[in-house]
């Protein structure tokens, strides 16, 4: 079935005139007939009464044009908008994000991007880094924000793209009553007897990863209180004064306890950050691409 002549049908229909038809198409009138005439004969009856005085429906071409009409007025409007405002109409876009991401960048994106499309839809998924990656990876969320990888290869491999904000240095958090909480920065050898709160290998890797390098580093392999990658939960053993934490300095912003202190760490240079990934495809939406400009663009999520 060739839909443009059912197009040009309906503008037909719309004038009842072959030549107010064809200015609005941009189309010769012998073209325009040639193309009726073809829709007619594929069809196996006549759309159109012809004479040389008027031009009026037949009873099947009243039909079709009633059925067909809102749905090319509809086709029309929608790309219309779409060319016009370079976004599909109430556009969603679905983030899938690491907890400490939630807190710190997706207030900035919301709040930096609704003023220009205030229209837009946001659906949030707080998950862990893996998971996000394979959502993100699988197509079920538009963008996600990870907490960066030890090797950035591991997210090409996943044929993905990534952007990566600040890094932020590893910091040791105690309880105010632990007694390293009189120091402002200590050595991270003198927390050697501790027991520290460990991270999941597998959902949190990073930040297991530089956890024990850290330590390593620092002459002594961590003692193991529990694994937990929740902030409240760390914030809670923490400041209950059950064990230490090595965190990223944006993490430890987040705990929202005044029983806990953080000491920075002399002689490391760890540090950790957030990245937004996304699947670099053909068929990236609009959307998609202009959040992506945003965050690349504003300076805030580089600079704190």
């Amino acid at each position: 079935m060739n839909f443009l002549s059912l197009r040009y049908f309906i503008e037909i229909s719309n004038h009842l005139s072959f030549s107010e038809a064809s200015k609005t198409l941009h189309i010769s009138q012998p073209g325009l007939s040639q193309q009726i005439s073809s829709l007619e004969k594929q069809l196996g009856f006549k759309l159109l009464n012809r004479t040389t005085r008027k031009i009026t429906l037949t009873e099947e071409g009243e039909y079709i044009y009633k059925k067909l009409a809102p749905s090319f007025d509809d086709i029309e409007k929608t790309i219309n908008y779409i060319v016009e405002n370079k976004i599909i109409p109430k556009p969603k876009i679905e983030i899938a994000t690491v907890p400490s991401a939630a807190s710190i960048y997706i207030p900035k994106l919301l709040k930096k991007f609704l003023g220009g499309y205030p229209d837009v839809e946001f659906y949030l998924h707080e998950t862990t880094s893996s998971r996000a990656v394979k959502l993100v990876n699988q197509q079920n969320y538009h963008i996600g924000f990870i907490r960066t990888p030890i090797h950035n290869n591991i997210i090409a491999h996943e044929g993905l793209s990534m952007i990566e904000f600040k890094r932020f240095p590893l910091q040791l958090v105690v309880s105010t009553v632990h007694p390293l909480a009189q120091k402002d920065s200590i050595y991270l050898y003198e927390a050697k007897d501790e027991s520290f709160i460990h991270y999941d290998a597998v959902q949190a890797h990073s930040l297991q990863f530089l956890l024990e390098k850290a330590c390593l580093t620092a002459g002594f392999s961590p003692k193991e209180l529990c694994k937990g990658s929740e902030l409240l939960t760390i914030a809670n053993l923490v400041s209950n004064n059950l064990g230490v934490a090595l965190m990223p300095k944006d993490m430890i912003g987040l705990l929202g306890t005044s029983n806990v202190k953080a000491l920075d760490i002399d002689n490391t240079e760890l540090t950790s950050s957030i990245s937004v990934i996304w699947k670099n495809t053909d068929d990236t939406s609009l959307l998609t691409n202009q959040i992506l400009h945003t965050l690349q663009n504003d300076p805030t999520f580089y600079d704190k």
